[in-house]
């Protein structure tokens, strides 16, 4: 792997906002890209994948920067006289050795749609008097939009007259087997979310990753690429299910049929919940519950249990009852199992009620809760912090093992956290190294030492449990003076074994009071009511002592 590696941590650049990048730089974030995937992956790809890659790095410099240009640009389809880039002689022989390659399709066979989007209105209109003399000047085609223009030509003239006149006048090309770019971008990043512009926010300094080890490939075998393959292109269509909704049960079925790792099995039960909560909003309440019971996560079985009771089968919703109340799922599931059929039921927090003449629209009601306990309260110092606070705290606290190098963890060097960051076994496979941090942080002086080197060493760089901004609002010292050592090292110790079900449902306020005690403070207006994962925080908070208490605020009748 020392190739990979070596692309991956020379040649990089910092950009900066207001002036031009180099002209070597979106060459080389492709030659970076394709050849760490030739490299490290070369054994999985089907010949034309890897030819064509190959031919990308054996191409001319000028060839190689137009293809880099197009890879970052919305196509499908290019107007070749619309190029100028200034780091490219010459685009026209370019053109011509990307297509003599494979890589570029000059005036390709495409849909008309696709072509007469790249025309302007104005251009529209003259391509379709051009076309259609009899509309020429006429009040209707002129007020026409865009959208309308295009719909308007397709309706009237054949395909391939519109193709023969545009070709008169403008040359179009198209990026040749899209889908394998997008395959090399997948095997380099490892999801689909990120892309080029992950190279140019992290060399603007935008973003900063933390140094991961890349021990163990993605992909074992063209196998287990083609079923995750298959698992994205099911997971897509399940968010597609509104438009959809006779996929539903088709889709359900090829997912239930699919298996693989622990990462694997966490995208297509998301997918599985997906499908079976339109089935429930269609009322096809025998096929969601199909559905469910192909799920072994939480909500999966308290959907089954309502179902069920709302179809009257008692029997039926005892039994899931029994099975979730001896090995629940989660501590969300438990909470449910207490409350479900209980009015009131579960653990009820403590609750102060606060009365206001009127709320302001204009701001939100945690401004304005902050803004009371301040004024007619004792809270001396407060912030909005919702999820971020002890998310951020954990995140610092257990940096060393969220960055662990674990086998299947790091797949890129793009990664703000950990493959299976939020699966339920993160630190079952990570229990040495669990052991050893917390050992060495058990006096309280080593805590805050780690605590403040941590921010010193590791400020900016992305971890996905760490919101950098917390600490613009308060500084780590501020947090160790208010909160004793001891209640962040049982929070973070909490949560970081529970991020699966906990990653949400933090309190809305962090209050720090005259007195100089905190308290951490969730905020609900008229009619609002905690959600169950809001009321498991109280839980715990209770369990460990953490001040925690719950503020209604009402509005005054007059």
């Amino acid at each position: 792997m020392v190739f990979a590696r070596q692309i991956l941590s020379t040649g990089r650049v910092m950009l900066t906002l207001s002036t031009p990048a180099p002209e070597d730089y979106y060459q080389n974030n492709c030659l970076n890209l394709f050849g760490y995937v030739l490299e490290r992956y070369r054994d999985l790809l089907v010949p034309n994948e890897a030819n064509l890659l190959q031919q990308y790095l054996d191409a001319s410099d000028n060839a190689q920067r137009l293809l880099a240009r197009l890879l970052t640009r919305r196509g499908p389809l290019f107007r070749l006289e619309k190029l100028a880039y200034r780091e490219i002689d010459s685009i026209d022989d370019a053109v011509t050795e990307l297509s003599s390659r494979g890589m570029l399709n000059v005036n390709p066979e495409a849909p008309s749609d696709q072509w007469l989007a790249l025309l302007k209105k104005d251009e529209l209109l003259d391509f379709l008097v051009r076309l259609s003399p009899s509309r020429k000047g006429t009040k209707q085609v002129m007020t026409l939009r865009k959208a309308e223009l295009v719909s308007c030509v397709l309706d009237g003239i054949p395909d391939r007259r519109i193709r023969q006149e545009y070709v008169r006048e403008s040359t179009v090309i198209a990026i040749c087997a899209p889908q394998t770019w997008d395959l090399a971008r997948l095997l380099f990043f490892g999801e689909t979310h990120q892309d080029w512009t992950t190279f140019v926010l992290k060399d603007l300094g935008m973003v900063r990753y933390e140094t991961v080890h890349l021990s163990k490939r993605q992909f074992d075998n063209r196998e287990h690429l083609e079923a995750y393959l298959g698992l994205l292109r099911l997971d897509r269509l399940s968010q597609m299910l509104s438009v959809y909704p006779q996929i539903c049960q088709p889709l359900a079925e090829q997912l239930v049929a699919m298996s693989g790792d622990r990462f694997f099995a966490r995208r297509r039960d998301r997918a599985l919940l997906r499908i079976a909560g339109h089935l429930e909003k269609l009322e096809m309440f025998d096929e969601a519950v199909m559905t469910y019971k192909a799920v072994s996560r939480h909500p999966a079985r308290e959907r089954m249990i309502r179902i069920n009771a709302k179809k009257g089968q008692l029997d039926t919703v005892n039994h899931l009852l029994e099975m979730a109340r001896s090995a629940p799922y989660s501590e969300e599931e438990r909470q449910f199992t207490d409350r479900f059929g209980r009015r009131g039921g579960g653990f009820q927090p403590e609750v102060f009620t606060v009365e206001v003449p009127r709320l302001d629209s204009a701001r939100t009601i945690e401004e304005q809760a902050l803004e009371y306990l301040q004024t007619n309260m004792d809270a001396a110092f407060g912030i909005h912090t919702e999820n971020s606070f002890i998310k951020s705290l954990t995140g610092l606290v257990y940096w060393p093992v969220i960055f662990a190098d674990v086998p299947g963890a790091f797949t890129n060097p793009f990664q703000a956290a950990p493959n299976d960051l939020y699966l339920e076994d993160f630190i079952s496979v990570r229990s040495e190294i669990v052991t050893l941090l917390e050992s060495t942080l058990a006096d309280d002086s080593s805590f805050r030492m780690h605590l403040q080197e941590t921010v010193r060493s590791k400020f900016q760089l992305a971890n996905g449990l760490v919101d950098w901004s917390m600490f613009g609002q308060v500084s780590i010292e501020q947090v160790l003076k208010f909160i004793p050592v001891d209640h962040i090292r049982k929070l973070s110790a909490f949560q970081i074994r529970h991020l699966a079900q906990f990653r949400t449902g933090m309190p809305d306020l962090f209050v720090v009071h005259a007195t100089g005690s905190y308290e951490f403070v969730e905020v609900k207006g008229p009619g609002d009511q905690l959600q169950p994962v809001q009321r498991l925080w109280f839980k715990r908070f209770a369990e460990l002592s953490i001040p925690a208490r719950v503020m209604k605020i009402k509005v005054a009748r007059h």
